[in-house]
Parts: C-alpha cells; sequence; structure tokens
C-alpha cells in the first residue's frame, strides 16, 4: 500500500484530494495543512502535525497549496522526499511551478497537472485535467492516469502553452463575471433577480459560483499570469469600440459586428444547441430550488 501525502489538506481542494483518494484502496493517506485545526478527521486518515514528518516517508506528495508559495514547496519538499517518490503540483498557473519542478533530483518523479474543476465537483462527472509533461511523457502520463482513471486527461506541450490558454479560459472569464457581480452587487440585487429572465439568472450563477473560490486564488489569477493583461487590454478596448458604437447610435455597424461574431462563434458552435442547454440547466435550476 503506497503513502500518500496531501500538503495543504484543509483548503478546499486538499479535502476534495482526500475524499477521492479514500474511495481507493491502495493508498494510506497522510494529511498536513499549516491549519491543523482545518482538516476534517475521517477514518483511514492520518494527520501530521509537522511538514517533513509528512513528507519524507511518503511515496507521493501532492501539493495543494496557494499558488504563490508552490515553488517553495516544490523545492521544501523534494529535499527531504525518499528515491521513487513522486511530487505532484495541481497549480492553476504553472510557469514557476514548472521550473521548480524542472530543477527537482532525478530520483524524484515531477507531476504537473492542473484540475479544471473546483472542489465542489462530483467525482462521477466526466472531469477534465490537464497535464503538462517535464522530463518523462511517457512515465509521467502513465501516473496520471492511474491517479485519475476514468477521468479525461488532456496534455498540453509545455507551461507557456498552458498559462496562455488559461489567461482566457480562467483570467478573462473571471475578469468579466467580477465586474458583471460588482456591477449588479451595487444595484438592487433582489428586485433585479425577481424581474429576470433566464439569461440574467444563468449569469448570475456563473458569476456567484466564481465569488465562490478563494480570494487568493483569484489574485493570483489576474497577477500572477504573465499572459492575463495581454488579454484584459484587448477585453477593454473592446469595450471601448462597443461602447462607442452603441454611443453613437450606429445601428448598422453593431449589426455587423454581431453578425461577424456569431458566424465566427458558428464554426465551432451549434447556437440553437447551447441555447437549448441554457433552458435545461435553467429547468433544473428552478427544480432544485424547489
Amino acid at each position: 500500500m503506497k503513502k500518500i501525502a496531501i500538503i495543504g489538506a484543509g483548503g478546499r481542494m486538499g479535502s476534495w484530494f482526500i475524499e477521492y483518494l479514500l474511495t481507493k484502496k491502495n493508498f494510506q493517506i497522510k494529511a498536513y495543512d499549516k491549519n491543523i485545526d482545518s482538516i476534517g478527521k475521517q477514518l483511514n486518515l492520518k494527520i501530521e502535525s509537522d511538514f517533513n514528518s509528512c513528507v519524507k516517508d511518503s511515496d507521493i506528495v501532492v501539493l495543494c497549496v496557494p499558488l504563490r508559495i508552490i515553488p517553495k514547496m516544490i523545492i521544501e519538499g523534494s529535499k527531504i522526499m525518499k528515491r521513487n517518490s513522486v511530487l505532484v503540483d495541481i497549480s492553476s498557473i504553472k510557469n514557476k511551478s514548472f521550473q521548480s519542478l524542472s530543477k527537482i533530483q532525478d530520483y524524484i518523479l515531477p507531476i504537473c497537472i492542473h484540475p479544471m474543476f473546483g472542489p465542489g465537483a462530483s467525482k462521477k462527472s466526466n472531469l477534465k485535467v490537464l497535464f503538462i509533461p517535464i522530463r518523462d511523457y511517457k512515465r509521467e502520463m502513465q501516473f496520471v492516469q492511474d491517479l485519475f482513471q476514468n477521468f479525461n486527461i488532456l496534455s498540453l506541450e509545455n507551461a507557456i502553452q498552458h498559462d496562455r490558454i488559461m489567461a482566457v479560459v480562467l483570467g478573462l472569464t473571471h475578469y468579466i463575471n467580477m465586474i458583471f457581480a460588482d456591477i449588479v452587487g451595487s444595484q438592487r440585487y433582489k428586485a433585479l433577480e425577481f424581474y429576470s429572465g433566464s439569461t440574467f439568472k444563468m449569469q448570475c450563477i456563473v458569476s456567484e459560483s466564481i465569488l465562490n473560490d478563494d480570494p487568493n486564488l483569484l489574485n493570483s489569477l489576474f497577477m500572477d499570469n504573465p499572459f492575463i493583461k495581454k488579454e484584459i487590454k484587448n477585453f477593454n478596448k473592446k469595450l471601448l469600440e462597443y461602447y462607442q458604437i452603441i454611443n453613437d447610435k450606429d445601428d448598422r455597424k453593431l449589426i455587423q459586428q454581431l453578425k461577424k461574431i456569431k458566424s465566427s462563434i458558428e464554426k465551432y458552435h451549434n447556437l440553437n444547441s447551447s441555447y437549448l442547454k441554457m433552458y435545461k440547466v435553467i429547468d433544473l435550476f428552478n427544480k432544485n430550488k424547489t
């Protein structure tokens, strides 16, 4: 039976990993968190009060700590890990953690992954995990596939490609929804919700779920991804362009732009299908609410 250490076990992703691994029979799970009281006491879980003792005899170490201390934890952990052990980084931005993993001892297997789901995700759903190879693609991928059986494992070329994609997929999405929530929250929210239709409700669900994330994680998405400024700058530029069209009451130009956007998106998605999916989600939401 392999020993697996969860570092940052009291956090939301750390808790998710513990719950996930407890469903497996081939692991002895050890847990460490700076705030030891934050770790939920469960059967078959050994809570460690010391980082070194949690890491040094573990076969696998999973780092579920804040993004900014990941590089430091990679270096510190690798110094005391045993031979033929595995060090796993799950952070959402990879530029610094990838570099740190690349420098650890050759006798430790580095694993660089990004679970594309939050701690509220069901283990039964088709979850996606991004994988960035460090040294040995085949060996590292095999480990990830064994750990996340029945998950959708997607490989990326390097940390730069990962962070460029995340600047849009996570950074820009969170930026837009943060501003939307700020504007809506400053108004009579309940009245808006009462009189709203499906589109507003759907947008509120998305923005509210994003606000449920740890503020430190949101901060890191904007401050630590080297590619986010370019995406935000482009968004703000587009925002001003559309504002000018509307301010000038230029119907023809706005309709042209909308047709252009629609044509572009339709190359990849069935818009009618997306419209129907939205109503299915709203129906499900309304049923759960009642």
